[in-house]
């Protein structure tokens, strides 16, 4: 395995992270009836940052696909 595949192997994993925990916040507010408190659970700050993480580590994989001129 090249450092790329790792690279998207590791991209991948931190997006699915960010995505089981913004769905959990979005289910435990869901199962107290207000959508509001999404923002408040403490795991949707992580899961934003992890989906953030996971966008720009894909946007420099992008970058370094590129050739240097």
């Amino acid at each position: 395995m090249n450092f790329q595949h790792a690279f998207v192997s590791m991209i991948c994993l931190v997006a699915l992270i960010g995505l089981a925990f913004v769905g959990i916040s979005v289910g435990h507010a869901l199962k107290l009836g207000n959508l509001a408190l999404v923002a408040q659970h403490p795991l949707f700050g992580s899961g934003i940052a992890s989906l953030s993480t996971a966008t720009l580590g894909s946007l420099l994989l992008l970058g370094l696909g590129r050739p240097f001129h």
